[in-house]
């Protein structure tokens, strides 16, 4: 059950619903392996780095808490949040991360409903 007044439980609830969005767009890896990546794994860390900056850009999270929650260094979040902002200049990349952003949005709209 998510306490909807609970800034902890609405972090917890948008960075799930970032992992499985970005894990829909990325079907070959698993949820733990984009959480923390094995270091020959390029794709699992850019995946990582994407579902931080939903956090971050488009669920308003401090950078700060996602520091914080993601066990990352804040120049770890730094990085890839440029990286995933020069990859935006990449038409097609845009085009999934939109797809990746309008899905953890709906997925954590129908959870706060359901929780209601």
């Amino acid at each position: 059950m998510i306490n909807v007044h609970s800034s902890d439980d609405r972090f917890a609830l948008h960075l799930t619903c970032a992992y499985a969005a970005v894990r829909e767009a990325f079907p070959h890896l698993s949820v733990r392996q984009i959480i923390n990546p094995p270091h020959d794994q390029f794709d699992a860390a850019l995946a990582r780095q994407i579902a931080l900056h939903v956090m971050v850009s488009q669920f308003g999270w401090p950078k700060r808490r996602v520091v914080e929650q993601a066990n990352r260094s804040r120049e770890a979040l730094n990085r890839g949040l440029r990286t995933v902002d020069e990859r935006m200049e990449a038409p097609r990349f845009a085009v999934v991360y939109r797809r990746i952003v309008w899905r953890a949005k709906a997925l954590a709209v129908t959870k706060l409903r359901d929780a209601a």
